[in-house]
């Protein structure tokens, strides 16, 4: 193995400056911030401290320098670069996006453009769609038979938010009817994967993404806390079939009465408004008791409706 000495020095030297950096009188020309239970704080700018990025790859140590001294300039809590390639059907997408403020992705969630982002590319449907469309554009009849749709009404409905959106449109240098990714989306669809990645990275922790929360819950307990084993065993014992959906019945103990009710939920579609027939018309076809499980799905917070139950709708 053929050791690399250059980058070997350039660590021990990254390694002492942090050292120095760490020495009582030595400043660094930077604030000063101390976190509780250490004597000797490190050199801060703004508020952030400074990693010393002894760890660091030698080519990312200039950019993460520079990203904390741009904290200290603009008073920002954190700054955040990234950069990549993607290339797939014909099409390549490069992206460098230099000091962001953190200040302004947090503000993200509180004007709820973060919300309105998840809840349009949320479902399973919308999420396989852009899957094939970031692969190679294609028709919605390709949709229909590579991606395990029944119908093409199935694909527009989907569709449909997605264009709104403007993630994506059709392929003008294709045949009709044929949709691709906006080349400038391509980057926000592969960054939010890169975020749900480290969310989901098993190095230091392992969380349970599986206990899932309906939107209308009004207490959360362990009622809510069920596995992805506990789910499935679940769903095969009290449903006859999946396609179409029949219930056998309804669970009495609560964990598994939400489950049930869950699934039973994604049978109406998100932004309509139901008719209480229409409503019922859907829950008879999976089982005969559908005014009770109108009721469970209104009382567990799974479906709204107004006061005269003339309009239902999924939450």
């Amino acid at each position: 193995m053929t050791r690399d000495f250059a980058y070997e020095i350039d660590e021990l030297r990254a390694q002492i400056d942090e050292l120095k950096a760490r020495l009582p009188g030595n400043t660094g020309g930077g604030a000063l911030c101390a976190p509780a239970g250490q004597n000797t704080p490190p050199v801060c700018v703004g508020e952030i401290r400074k990693s010393g990025k002894a760890r660091f790859d030698p080519a990312l140590r200039g950019l993460l320098d520079r990203l904390e001294d741009e904290c200290d300039e603009s008073g920002d809590t954190g700054r955040v670069s990234y950069t990549g390639v993607f290339s797939s059907g014909g099409r390549q997408s490069v992206w460098n996006s230099k000091s962001i403020s953190a200040d302004a992705l947090l503000k993200l969630i509180e004007d709820n453009t973060a919300e309105k982002v998840l809840r349009c590319i949320g479902s399973s449907d919308r999420l396989n769609i852009l899957l094939a469309l970031l692969k190679e554009p294609m028709s919605v009849a390709a949709l229909v038979e590579k991606r395990g749709y029944n119908t093409t009404g199935q694909v527009y409905h989907h569709l449909k938010p997605l264009l709104a959106a403007d993630l994506i449109a059709e392929d003008k240098n294709a045949a009709k009817g044929t949709y691709h990714v906006k080349p400038h989306r391509v980057q926000g669809i592969i960054m939010l994967l890169a975020g749900i990645r480290d969310m989901t990275d098993t190095q230091y922790t392992k969380g349970d993404w599986d206990a899932e929360i309906h939107n209308g819950a009004k207490m959360v307990d362990e009622r809510y806390m069920s596995s992805a084993e506990e789910t499935q065993k679940t769903i095969e014992t009290f449903f006859a079939t999946l396609e179409p959906l029949t219930l056998k019945e309804m669970p009495s103990r609560e964990k598994r009465k939400l489950v049930v009710l869950r699934v039973i939920a994604e049978r109406f579609e998100p932004g309509r408004r139901y008719g209480e027939k229409e409503v019922n018309e859907v829950l008879k076809s999976i089982h005969e008791d559908f005014v009770s499980i109108r009721r469970y799905l209104v009382d567990y917070g799974f479906i709204g409706r107004t006061p005269d139950c003339a309009e239902y709708w999924l939450i």
